[in-house]
């Protein structure tokens, strides 16, 4: 019976951990703020990531746009061209979660978010 109980408390504990590596996953959601916007050349907007420490950010099409740093939590992305035309912008998160930050870190958490840019 005692065998019973102890592989019946193990079984539990492991199905916490589980479940506990679960939850802790999908707090890692990336999200950019805001996700959409529409700028006219030479407009502006700061775009700011959360759910990491920190990002690395990066453009779909560099001819249409720049970005104030490649690094970070918070950018400004502006417009460089005009017409009807759509900026991916993305951030994707480096270093270490849970808020730390790790500007000198390359490796990439493999999580990421993309804001779009319509440009008139």
């Amino acid at each position: 019976m005692k065998r019973f109980l102890l592989a019946s408390a193990a079984l539990c504990a492991a199905a916490l951990l589980l479940s506990a590596g679960c939850e802790s996953a999908e707090s890692n959601d990336v999200t950019i703020t805001p996700s959409h916007a529409t700028l006219a050349k030479g407009g502006s907007v700061a775009l700011t990531a959360n759910g990491w420490g920190d990002f690395r950010w990066t453009l779909s099409d560099r001819s249409l746009g720049v970005l104030s740093a490649t690094v970070g939590k918070t950018v400004v992305y502006t417009a460089v061209s005009s017409g009807e035309t759509v900026q991916h912008v993305t951030a994707t998160a480096i270093g270490h979660g849970g808020g730390s930050s790790s500007t000198n870190s390359t490796a990439s958490a493999g999580f990421s978010a993309t804001a779009i840019i319509d440009q008139r």
